[in-house]
C-alpha cells in the first residue's frame, strides 16, 4: 500500500508544481474557478459528444492523473468505461473513487470546463496517434504532460481538472462519513477514515502528556 497518491509521471509533475499543497489550501473549487476564463481560450463554438464516450474519456484522464488496477465499477457500484483504466498500477485510483461522479457534481462547477477541456484533450491526442480513449498509458502520460506545461496558456484548465481526481481520492469527497472500507483513497493511503463511534481498538500505544508549556498549554 502507498501512503501518498503521486504515482506516474503526471502525478509527479503536479507534485514538483506543489499542486496538492495549492489545492488543499483554495480547494478543488477555487481551483475550478479561476480555470473558468481561461477556457474560454479553447471552448469550441459547440460542443456534441457522446455521453458514454465523453465520460469514458474524463475517466481515462483521471486514471492516468492517479492511476489505479483495473475495475469494472467505482466505489459507489457505477460503471466504468471499459477502456478508460490501463491497469498499471495495483492499487485503486481516481476513477474507482469516483472521480467521474464528483467531476459531474454542479456545486462543484466542474462541468462548464468539461467540453473546453475535452477539446483541447483530444487536439493533444491526436498528435500521440489517435483519440485519448484509445491511446497506451505512455501515450496519455504524454498528452497530459503537455495540457501541465507552463508553455500552455490553458494549463489552469488541465489543474482544474486534476483536482477532481485528487479530491475524488484523497478526500473521498463523494461519500458521506467514508471509512478505508468504502473508499478506495483512504484505503491505499492507510487512512481509517471517518469514524462516529471512534475506533475502540486502535491506539497509538503511547500515553498522553501530561506537562504543560509556560503558558498552561499542553505540551
Amino acid at each position: 500500500m502507498e501512503d501518498w497518491p503521486i504515482r506516474g509521471e503526471v502525478g509527479a509533475e503536479l507534485s514538483r508544481r506543489q499542486f496538492l499543497q495549492r489545492a488543499g489550501v483554495l480547494g478543488a473549487g477555487a481551483l475550478i474557478a479561476s480555470a473558468v476564463p481561461v477556457a474560454r481560450i479553447v471552448i469550441p463554438p459547440k460542443a456534441h459528444a457522446d455521453v458514454a464516450l465523453q465520460d469514458g474519456t474524463m475517466q481515462a484522464f483521471y486514471d492516468t492523473t492517479i492511476p489505479g488496477r483495473a475495475a469494472s465499477v467505482t466505489d459507489l457500484g457505477h460503471e466504468i468505461h471499459p477502456k478508460a483504466i490501463a491497469g498499471v498500477d495495483p492499487d485503486p485510483g481516481a476513477v474507482e473513487a469516483d472521480a467521474l461522479l464528483l467531476g459531474q457534481d454542479p456545486r462543484l462547477g466542474f462541468t462548464v470546463l468539461v467540453a473546453p477541456f475535452l477539446a483541447e484533450l483530444e487536439t493533444f491526442a491526436l498528435l500521440q496517434g489517435g483519440d485519448f480513449l484509445d491511446l497506451p498509458y505512455d501515450k496519455r502520460e504524454a498528452v497530459c504532460l503537455k495540457g501541465l506545461a507552463f508553455s500552455n496558456p490553458t494549463r489552469a484548465v488541465w489543474e482544474a481538472a486534476a483536482a477532481v481526481a485528487f479530491t475524488a481520492f484523497c478526500a473521498a469527497a463523494t461519500q458521506v462519513n467514508p471509512t478505508s472500507a468504502t473508499a478506495s483513497g483512504y484505503r491505499v493511503m492507510g487512512h481509517p477514515g471517518t469514524a462516529p463511534e471512534g475506533y475502540r481498538d486502535f491506539s497509538y500505544g503511547r500515553p498522553l502528556s501530561r506537562e504543560m508549556t509556560e503558558r498552561g498549554y499542553l505540551d
